[in-house]
């Protein structure tokens, strides 16, 4: 009789171990860590934007600053408690006039975070965050009906090294997770004889803070014809560039 109870507390004592492992083994970041939502935070970016002048035949990158400031909790369409964000922007010679320049909304709903901007819903981030974890972050947009969007179509949003560290701006920041979006060319973007196309596009999600880093390209070139001899940048080409420069938190 001893015996059968020595045996029966073993195994509940080894039970015991190999669950609390297991659970050491499957815990993973979670997204509220590495994007805090609360009203009045805010965080400001230099911005480098790539843009097409003269019917898409000069390319330019014009800079700015920018704050992305949380201004309220709404209800989205789906009747869920959501974040109303606002951006603003000033050149970066004068420090006193900040201009609207847009909005879009943040929801976190159970294990994803969803952003809708332009009318356009992104799956910015979904659990678990480990790496090489990745999901199809463009799967609301109808890339099949809207010609100017078919670029985004079956983009797998990749993490990679989570709790590594990650320069901006000079500061290093020691747990941070980066969501490679794409990187893809077709043709070769050095030789303007012939068509190319590129998609690159990541953020570094920094933790207690939020979107540190972003870069953004979207470039496709058609090469010259009759009406057009030089070539030209295809007219929704445009690229960003976001370096966090500072935060109220």
């Amino acid at each position: 009789m001893l015996k059968s109870k020595s045996i029966i507390f073993l195994s509940i004592f080894f039970l015991l171990i190999a669950c609390k492992k297991e659970s050491i083994v499957f815990k993973t970041e979670r997204i509220k860590e590495y994007y805090p939502l609360k009203v009045g935070k805010y965080i400001s970016y230099r911005l480098d934007s790539t843009v097409y002048l003269n019917l898409g035949t000069k390319k330019e990158v014009h800079s700015y600053l920018i704050q992305d400031r949380i201004d309220s909790i709404i209800t989205d369409n789906l009747r869920r408690p959501s974040y109303k964000i606002k951006r603003t922007i000033r050149s970066n010679t004068d420090t006193t006039k900040w201009k609207d320049l847009m909005s879009y909304l943040v929801t976190f709903d159970s294990t994803r975070l969803e952003l809708v901007q332009d009318n356009q819903r992104y799956l910015k981030m979904v659990e678990p965050i480990s790496n090489g974890f990745n999901w199809k972050g463009n799967a609301y947009i109808n890339t099949a009906g809207i010609s100017s969007l078919q670029y985004l179509t079956d983009w797998r949003y990749t993490y990679e090294n989570v709790r590594r560290s990650f320069t901006a701006n000079g500061i290093s920041y020691t747990e941070t997770v980066t969501v490679n979006q794409r990187s893809d060319t077709s043709g070769n973007a050095a030789d303007k004889k012939f068509y190319f196309e590129i998609n690159h596009s990541k953020e570094v999600y920094s933790k207690s803070i939020g979107l540190i880093f972003k870069e953004f390209l979207h470039e496709a070139w058609q090469p010259p014809n009759a009406s057009s001899p030089g070539g030209y940048y295809e007219a929704n080409s445009y690229g960003i560039r976001l370096t966090i420069i500072g935060h109220n938190f």
